[in-house]
């Protein structure tokens, strides 16, 4: 199974509203976030930040990363939904395992208008931003991904990606997620090449992207995350 997408009862919306409600006072639209780039709420420094491209390695740079991490790591609701949500959805994807090695905090996108929610690689092709699979990143190829939108994905706000791996598709041609927030996606993105695009839409893309390694899988290559920034209590944890 390389790309599935299944139904679910999503909570994360909810909290996100909360999270920006708390910091920012924030109430309206989550696909309007984009809107607090024209408010006092924001130093000079971290709108312009928002306004321009910037390098992968610079993608944690984003206020509003930064801010979901400080939420994390200070309010315990987020986690509770996180680790209810991956055992009542994700695990049972895994009929045989009575465990999960999950990601500890998912990666959060921002896409907002005219920009992209990851950052550009130089050898990136021309209207194409950030061309990866996971693997290239060190990532074990026994990790599945799974995306959980918290606005709609759709159009040139959402991911693009191969249909199979090694498909020798252009970027150019390649298929447009289209995920809805009563929905989530379970991908083989560790082989499957993916990326984005200028987002050309005039609502901004919340997304997380979760890395999960099924328990037995993790024990059998145990030897392989050993040493490494994979290990367990870094970046991920049983479930």
């Amino acid at each position: 199974m390389t790309f599935q997408i299944h139904k679910c009862e999503n909570p994360f919306p909810e909290i996100i509203q909360e999270m920006f409600s708390t910091i920012y006072q924030y109430n309206g639209p989550l696909d309007k976030i984009h809107n607090l780039l024209d408010s006092n709420l924001l130093t000079q420094e971290q709108k312009e930040y928002h306004k321009h491209l910037h390098e992968w390695k610079q993608d944690r740079n984003s206020i509003f990363v930064k801010k979901f991490h400080e939420y994390v790591d200070t309010h315990t609701r987020f986690n509770e939904a996180y680790y209810k949500f991956v055992r009542e959805n994700i695990l049972p994807k895994f009929p045989e395992e009575t465990h999960l090695v999950i990601q500890k905090t998912p990666n959060i996108r921002f896409s907002l208008p005219d920009n992209a929610a990851i950052g550009i690689d130089p050898k990136d092709p021309d209207h194409i931003i950030g061309l990866h699979c996971d693997r290239q990143f060190g990532h074990h190829p026994t990790e599945m991904n799974f995306v959980i939108p918290i606005t709609h994905m759709q159009a040139s706000n959402s991911i693009y990606y191969e249909p199979f791996p090694n498909s020798n598709i252009h970027p150019t041609h390649f298929d447009n997620l289209v995920l809805h927030t009563n929905q989530f996606l379970q991908a083989y993105f560790n082989q499957i090449r993916h990326c984005n695009r200028i987002n050309r839409t005039n609502k901004t893309r919340i997304s997380f992207d979760i890395r999960i390694i099924p328990f037995s899988k993790y024990r059998e290559h145990l030897a392989d995350f050993k040493d490494t920034k994979f290990e367990l209590g870094k970046y991920y944890v049983v479930l």
